[in-house]
C-alpha cells in the first residue's frame, strides 16, 4: 500500500490532479454550503474576525456546518471563514483527490504491464460518486426544483454519506493500485531477469 502511496507523491501527473481535485472540492464546497460567494460588486480587500471567535467555532449552523468566525470581503468575492467548514471540506477534496490521484497510477500501471488501462479507470467511480454527495443539493438549488421535507432533512446527512462513501471507495482504490502496480512490477522483474 505505501509503494502506491509514493507512486502517488513522487508522480508529478498524479500529485497535481490530487491536489487540484482537492482544492477545486474545496471551492465548490465552500460554495455549496454558502461560505464563499462571488457577486459583481468591485470593494476593497476587508477583513473582520469576530472577537469571541472560540466560542463561536464550534457553534453549529445545522448539521455538519458551522458558524464562521471571520469575514474576508474582496473584488467579486466574499468569504466566511469557517475553520470547523474549511476542515471538512479539506478533508473531503483531500479524499476525493487521492481517489482520482490513485486511480491514475493504477491506470498508468496497467499500461505498463499491458493490461485494459479501463480497469484501473473504473477503480475512481466511487469517488466521484461519493464526492459528489455533499454538494449534490446545490443543484436543486440552481434547478430552482422544490424540495421535500425528507429531501431537507438528508441533506444534513450528505456529509457524513459523502465521508463514508469516499473512505470506503478510497480503500477500494488503493486495492486495485496496488494490485496493477503489483503486476506491473511482477512483469518487470520477469523482463529483467530473463
Amino acid at each position: 500500500m505505501f509503494s502506491v502511496l509514493d507512486r502517488l507523491v513522487h508522480d508529478r501527473t498524479s500529485l497535481t490532479l490530487t491536489v487540484g481535485i482537492a482544492v477545486g472540492y474545496l471551492v465548490v464546497f465552500q460554495y455549496a454550503i454558502a461560505d464563499i460567494s462571488f457577486d459583481g460588486s468591485i470593494r476593497d480587500l476587508t477583513f473582520f474576525a469576530l472577537p469571541n471567535w472560540t466560542e463561536v467555532m464550534l457553534r453549529q449552523r445545522v448539521p455538519f456546518q458551522f458558524e464562521s468566525v471571520a469575514i474576508i470581503e474582496g473584488p467579486f468575492v466574499t468569504w466566511l471563514l469557517s475553520p470547523v467548514n474549511l476542515a471538512i471540506g479539506a478533508v473531503l477534496g483531500l479524499l476525493t483527490g487521492m481517489q482520482i490521484g490513485l486511480t491514475n497510477v493504477a491506470r498508468k500501471c496497467s499500461v505498463s504491464c499491458g493490461l485494459n488501462p479501463a480497469a484501473g479507470l473504473l477503480a475512481g467511480l466511487p469517488g466521484l460518486l461519493a464526492g459528489s454527495a455533499c454538494c449534490a443539493p446545490i443543484l436543486f438549488v440552481i434547478l430552482g426544483l422544490q424540495l421535500t421535507a425528507g429531501l431537507v432533512t438528508l441533506m444534513g446527512l450528505m456529509v457524513p454519506i459523502a465521508f463514508v462513501l469516499l473512505v470506503g471507495g478510497l480503500a477500494y482504490t488503493i486495492r486495485v493500485a496496488v494490485r496493477r502496480c503489483g503486476e506491473a512490477d511482477e512483469l518487470a522483474a520477469q523482463f529483467a531477469t530473463g
